[in-house]
């Protein structure tokens, strides 16, 4: 019985052997393949309890001397209102003037009713009269007022005309070094950089860089009359409202909209003109009670609270950046959110509606509705794209692929149109050259190496578990071996001392 039960542990025992053995080996293989990138983790930013939806955005913005020639009528502080005007109440805002340095005109706000005139005023206090450009302080002083933020969405906008201008070579290496050591800290902590270079003057790659490396969007305004647009193409960016397509002078309303913003480009020396469904004229001095207007330089905001269902229609003067973005129930969705790619990439854009937060997957309803994309490449041609029943069975999202064939801005409207109702989403990216991979290893005599046989992945890491197995599997019969002497030569030790006792006994 005793014999059997030893037995019986004995293979319990090199069961368990084996096991710790090959576990062992595994683990000290995979140890071996995993990256640093595997085993440091980047803490996201803390988050606060509950749904938090809101943005935190520091606009960082140029007051150098220089913006005096580039922007003289100020059109850049009309864009930051608009920009302001067209966020949630649930977002805050922040204002940074750089120049010779950075000032804090406002920390983070909430961009309720009562802070907008706050706010305002700090972007009328940004001046033109510094000497230099400090971005990289500009950079340093935002990321200082979100680092305390609680929010998941943190965004810094900087607006600039110049270069990074210091007046001595070896203070801006040392601000360009800071602003290199900034980039991957932004990144880790997702704070994202939007940039807008004002005028041919501006550092277009630089700010273009800081944009790509913190997985933020850059935008070019070639003239001050431009900076509107380019502020309300980082709102879609930022906030991916929906909106109805403008055609023409006409937009169609639906009853499922409870707010219409129309952003309308004004020539110098127009007006423009809305007529409602029922061909009531308003106008910049009288308009309806449900309408709100506010007239800048260079474009119209108005703001039409549950503007009745039908065809509206707008007197315009330009046809570059207008927008219409509504409030409603039907809202238009996609996953794309890219804003640089590559050439030659085939980029994957998809479409769905929602209503109450939940994908619209009816059968009937979806039939009598059609899903595209309009895309405008660089040479600023459009072409149209039907996207298609993304699965099988449907499940409501529709989808398409776009074959990236040049370098350059792209600008895609993704439009949802059924017999009652139009929506679309404009989603801009852009494409550069690919990255040049590694050169090819030369060697200086190919014979004399030969070609290390490919193994498969697999077949290559189970042969380096069974050498370290059979290394830890030696390592451990000899400390099991050795315990096993120890505890003979105890138990022989102890068989002897009995023996001689039992001997004395039989004596006495």
């Amino acid at each position: 019985m005793q014999t059997r039960r030893t037995d019986t542990l004995s293979s319990l025992f090199l069961a368990l052997w084996c096991a710790i053995s090959l576990l062992l080996a595994a683990g000290v293989v995979s140890a071996e393949k995993r990256t640093p990138h595997d085993v440091v983790k980047t803490s996201p930013p803390p988050q606060k309890s509950g749904p938090d939806r809101g943005f935190d955005i520091v606009l960082l913005m140029d007051s150098s001397g220089s913006m005096k020639k580039s922007d003289p009528h100020n059109y850049r502080k009309d864009a930051a209102r608009l920009f302001i005007s067209l966020l949630d109440n649930e977002d805050r805002i922040g204002i940074v003037s750089f120049g010779d340095t950075a000032k804090t005109l406002i920390p983070l706000a909430q961009n309720t009713k009562e802070n907008r005139g706050k706010l305002f005023s700090a972007v009328n206090a940004v001046s033109s009269k510094e000497f230099s450009t400090h971005i990289h302080d500009a950079v340093k002083k935002g990321y200082e007022e979100l680092a305390s933020s609680g929010r998941k969405n943190r965004i810094l906008i900087l607006l600039s005309d110049g270069k990074l201008t210091l007046g001595a070579k070896e203070k801006e290496d040392a601000a360009f070094a800071e602003l290199a050591k900034l980039l991957p800290e932004l990144a880790k902590a997702q704070v994202k950089l939007y940039s807008v270079a004002f005028t041919d003057q501006a550092d277009a790659r630089l700010l273009e860089k800081l944009a790509k490396e913190t997985g933020g969007f850059f935008r070019f305004a070639k003239t001050d009359r431009d900076v509107h647009v380019m502020f309300a193409s980082l709102f879609e960016k930022v906030k991916s409202p929906d909106a109805l397509p403008l055609e023409g002078e006409e937009f169609s309303v639906d009853k499922e909209v409870r707010e219409a913003v129309l952003l309308i480009t004004r020539k110098p020396g127009t007006s423009t003109i809305l007529f409602d469904p029922s061909r009531r004229k308003n106008t910049p001095v009288h308009y309806a009670e449900n309408i709100q207007w506010y007239e800048a330089k260079t474009f119209d905001m108005i703001t039409v609270r549950t503007p009745a269902p039908g065809r509206w229609r707008v007197k315009l003067s330009s046809t570059e950046g207008n927008r219409v973005f509504v409030v409603t129930d039907l809202s238009l969705k996609s996953s794309f959110t890219r804003s640089f790619v590559n050439k030659g990439e085939t980029v994957h854009l998809d479409a769905w509606l929602e209503k109450g937060n939940s994908i619209i997957a009816e059968k009937d309803f979806l039939e009598k509705v059609s899903f595209f994309t309009d895309v405008t490449g660089p040479d600023r041609k459009s072409a149209k794209m039907g996207l298609a029943e993304a699965s099988s069975p449907p499940n409501g999202k529709y989808s398409g692929a776009l074959a990236v064939g040049a370098t350059g801005e792209y600008e895609v409207r993704i439009v949802a149109e059924g017999k009652t109702f139009k929506r679309e989403k404009l989603v801009a990216f852009k494409a550069a050259e690919p990255p040049a991979g590694p050169p090819a290893e030369q060697k200086k005599n190919p014979e004399a190496a030969p070609k290390k046989k490919q193994e498969p992945a697999g077949e290559a890491s189970w042969k380096q578990v069974l050498v370290k197995f059979g290394i830890i599997n030696a390592s451990l019969a000899a400390v099991i071996s050795l315990a096993y002497l120890v505890r003979w030569g105890m138990i022989k030790t102890k068989a002897g001392k009995g023996r001689g006792k039992k001997r004395d006994d039989t004596q006495d």
